[in-house]
């Protein structure tokens, strides 16, 4: 029987990304994340896995982001017994934000996903990969991590296997970074030919649309900021803590030591948020040359004399409810829970107040509906009307948009018309960017339903 690839999550939605994959005997899990958007996603988050936890050999993470580590401790609760593996910084990050979830649920309605004790469990069962390029073999499978350029540490997974006395590979693409981010390495786009695969599963986030160029972003960032600045009002940014965040402060960093911007107070609310900007300055061996330079200069790119850490809150609230400008960063990205929430409840009925967008919105989220223009939104119970100026930047975007996504799959070495499965994408953008496969690379393609079974020959 051929290799079978399932698909456990991220079809038809860009979260809860995750793939069982068997052959001979072996099976592992990549990914394991949490399904955001409402309550159909929360049912989704509590349904049963399409396949038995106990049975899995081994899981492997892309990268520590909640869409793609958030479940992790539910598949050990229900079973699973096998190491965790990813890259140092992965893991690092991702029981980072596996703890965080356990404490937001302390506060939440409904049961929750998992408890303290899973999370113990599942922090006994982490095993660091040596790095990128160091493959592990899993019985029957080969596992070898590359630079997937997206946030740190994240990773494309290559994952190959011997049938019929031939290789057999499948390349996980992860979530696929944008060339030229701050900080971070770009994306692999420098294969080795002899590492050629036979299937991609490939995300499609943004693949039905371009970015704006980055400059046109960051130049819309600066004139929000010195418009909010003018007028007294506040910039409220949410921001996923791990990855936007540390982009953003290193553009500030950046604004504010040319002069292009005064040093007005900047504010990160949130434990996450304030952690992972201090595992980002320890990880300064995954930086891109640009971060390293400023580091040699002694010109750390996310350290800011304006910056204040609101670790419980209160240093955030102070600053939210006093009068004249300031720069608020927190979570959660797509605004669907964190501190975020309460600072948007104060101060979007304030006409001064700016809301930069930063990242993708996913369908039903708070965030899709300010970014389509809501005039009134609910937030906790409460009926807020949205009077601030609400400014999409997807320029700053840590996702490929569709022409990235197309440069780095033109790159994967590929064996033959290689198939191209296309996950992590509402249904628009997965048809679209399959179509694109199609028609430029004459790639068979793929798009699958949620728990669809694809036998891999």
């Amino acid at each position: 029987m051929p290799a079978q690839l399932t698909i456990a999550g991220a079809a038809g939605g860009v979260t809860g990304s995750c793939y069982h994959l068997a052959f001979d005997g072996t099976a592992i899990v990549v990914d394991c994340g949490t399904f955001q958007g409402g309550r159909e996603a929360e049912a989704l988050n509590h349904r049963s896995f399409p396949f038995d936890p106990a049975r899995v050999d081994a899981l492997f993470l892309t990268h520590g982001h909640l869409d793609h580590a958030g479940r992790v401790p539910l598949l050990v609760a229900l079973g699973f017994t096998g190491p965790i593996h990813g890259t140092p910084a992965t893991l690092e990050i991702g029981s980072m934000i596996m703890e965080d979830t356990v404490k937001i649920a302390a506060h939440a309605e409904g049961p929750p996903l998992y408890d303290a004790a899973a999370l113990g469990a599942t922090r006994e069962r982490l095993r660091p990969l040596r790095g990128y390029r160091a493959p592990i073999t899993v019985g029957a499978f080969t596992i070898e991590a590359f630079d997937a350029g997206h946030i740190l540490g994240s990773s494309h997974l290559r994952v190959s296997w011997r049938d019929g006395g031939a290789e057999r590979a499948l390349l996980f693409s992860g979530d696929v970074g944008v060339c030229g981010t701050p900080i971070i390495r770009d994306p692999t786009l420098a294969w080795d030919p002899a590492l050629a695969v036979d299937y991609v599963v490939t995300e499609s986030t943004y693949g039905d649309r371009a970015h704006p160029d980055r400059v046109a972003a960051k130049a819309t960032f600066r004139e929000a900021v010195a418009r909010a600045i003018g007028d007294g009002g506040k910039v409220l940014i949410p921001a996923f803590a791990i990855g936007r965040t540390q982009e953003i402060l290193y553009e500030l960093e950046g604004l504010i030591g040319q002069g292009a911007l005064p040093a007005v107070p900047v504010v990160i609310d949130g434990p996450l948020s304030a952690t992972a900007t201090q595992l980002y300055a320890r990880y300064r061996g995954l930086y891109d040359e640009e971060a390293l330079a400023a580091v040699a200069r002694d010109d750390h790119p996310l350290e800011l004399d304006s910056l204040t850490v609101g670790r419980d809150g209160r240093a955030a609230a102070k600053i939210s409810d006093r009068d004249g400008p300031a720069i608020i960063i927190a979570g959660s990205g797509m605004c669907s829970g964190g501190r975020i929430r309460g600072h948007l409840a104060r101060h979007l009925p304030d006409p001064r107040t700016d809301v930069l967008l930063v990242g993708y919105q996913g369908a039903r989220t708070l965030g899709r509906a300010l970014e389509d223009g809501a005039r009134e939104v609910w937030i906790d119970g409460r009926q807020i009307p949205v009077r601030g100026r609400v400014t999409r930047l997807s320029g700053y975007s840590a996702h490929a948009d569709r022409d990235g996504l197309a440069a780095w799959f033109a790159a994967v070495p590929r064996r033959g018309a290689a198939t191209a499965i296309v996950t992590h994408g509402e249904d628009e953008a997965r048809a679209s960017y399959a179509a694109l496969l199609g028609d430029r690379f004459g790639a068979p393609t793929i798009v699958p339903a949620l728990d669809q079974t694809i036998a891999l020959p």
